[in-house]
């Protein structure tokens, strides 16, 4: 809770703001939502220490019934973000039989099974029994629920709409939306100088990184790359610097990794930083990198990394994965340098070649600017949702 950069945060902020832009909206939500423009109705959890995250935003669920309740508004439609204990969206659709368009962007029972992370000791132990005895049961039944009640599905891609048409959800259902960009805040030359000066990069060629350092974001792979670069180039370092931007959990095996491997100095750390914040810091970098990874369990990656387009609208060269969606929405030598997920020497060579070849990774920026505002900005993403929900039924 209390999110302030990240994908999610971009991802709600622009789908809001761009559907204020083309419909009455009113927004309820169990916190403050960063770069939200407008009114925000927010109802904070009645108990808000010593019970996990869970408990909390499943009590939320009560107070939306009792705000709603009192409200008694008419709307069209309702639209809400799945989250792992959320399902009052789709009791409130159901009741008063009012169209539920759902936002799925991914399977929490997926990400409960495959991405937790476990406290040591006995904090662990209770951990893993809440986990298995109410957690994991529960967000199964809510995400069900969910699904069954929604006149319409917004996944963000294809991957993601196989995997419910396996669940049993008709095709028609489900409309396929992926991520978007504010070219407006996301635009060349928007303040990068500033933190060019502020970390000593005025001559250096920069390559940029953003994001939660989660286990998708091939942030390891990164760091191997980095460490193979230094060695094979020892005088890279004063001319080239990576700069990653946000913080996360995989952040001190990043770092431990860079120890080893001799190849700190080649890295600046910025921390988290505020999503206002981010278009300036995009602009101070010359190259990005997308190095995201295979799903662990062998599943398709069903992402649409808001960063990508964020970099795409910010006119630089891209070195990205050539992972499902990305590799769709890119293509290799016209609006990104693609290599194979996982393939920490590809990754080290592409950045390589875009760091030594300057008008090669021009051509690429500007056509990925350019096929980012014909199809991925946030209001041609709300204008499909808005399409689709036309001729939603409860």
């Amino acid at each position: 809770m209390n999110l302030k950069a990240g994908g999610s945060v971009g991802h709600t902020a622009g789908v809001i703001n761009a559907m204020r832009k083309l419909a009455s909206l009113s927004v309820i939500s169990n916190d403050a939502l960063a770069e939200v423009q407008g009114d925000i109705l927010v109802l904070r959890p009645w108990v808000r220490r010593f019970v996990p995250i869970g408990v909390k935003e499943l009590l939320c669920n009560i107070q939306f019934l009792f705000q709603i309740q009192r409200e008694k508004c008419s709307v069209d439609f309702i639209y809400q973000r799945h989250a792992a204990f959320s399902f009052v969206g789709a009791y409130l659709s159901h009741k008063y039989d009012i169209p539920l368009i759902l936002e799925f962007n991914s399977s929490e029972v997926w990400k409960m099974r495959h991405w937790q992370v476990w406290k040591p000791g006995l904090a662990g132990i209770l951990q893993k029994i809440y986990h298995h005895y109410f957690a994991v049961p529960f967000v199964c039944w809510a995400e069900a629920y969910n699904l069954r009640r929604a006149g319409r599905i917004v996944v963000v891609s294809d991957v993601l709409k196989d995997m419910l048409m396996q669940r049993g959800i008709a095709a028609p259902k489900i409309l396929v939306n992926p991520n978007g960009v504010d070219t407006e805040k996301f635009s060349p030359g928007c303040g990068g100088d500033d933190v060019r000066r502020r970390y000593g990069l005025a001559d250096k060629t920069v390559v940029g990184f953003i994001g939660t350092f989660g286990q998708w974001h091939g942030i390891e792979e990164l760091a191997r790359a980095v460490v193979r670069l230094t060695q094979r180039h020892p005088h890279l370092p004063q001319r080239v610097k990576f700069l990653l931007i946000g913080d996360g959990i995989l952040l001190p095996k990043l770092k431990e990794i860079l120890h080893a491997g001799d190849a700190e100095d080649a890295v600046i750390f910025t921390g988290l930083v505020p999503q206002h914040e981010a278009p300036q810091y995009l602009d101070a970098c010359d190259i990005f990198v997308s190095p995201h990874v295979k799903n662990p369990d062998g599943t398709k990656f069903f992402g649409s990394p808001t960063k990508l387009f964020e970099y795409m609208a910010m006119e630089r060269g891209i070195v990205a994965s050539d992972l499902d969606q990305i590799g769709e929405i890119l293509t290799h030598g016209k609006t990104a340098h693609l290599v194979p997920p996982g393939d920490v020497e590809a990754l080290a060579d592409g950045i390589y070649r875009l760091i030594e070849d300057a008008p090669y990774r021009v051509r690429l920026g500007k056509a990925a600017r350019q096929t980012v505002l014909k199809t991925y900005t946030w209001e041609k993403h709300v204008e499909r949702i808005l399409q689709a929900a036309q001729n939603v039924r409860v």
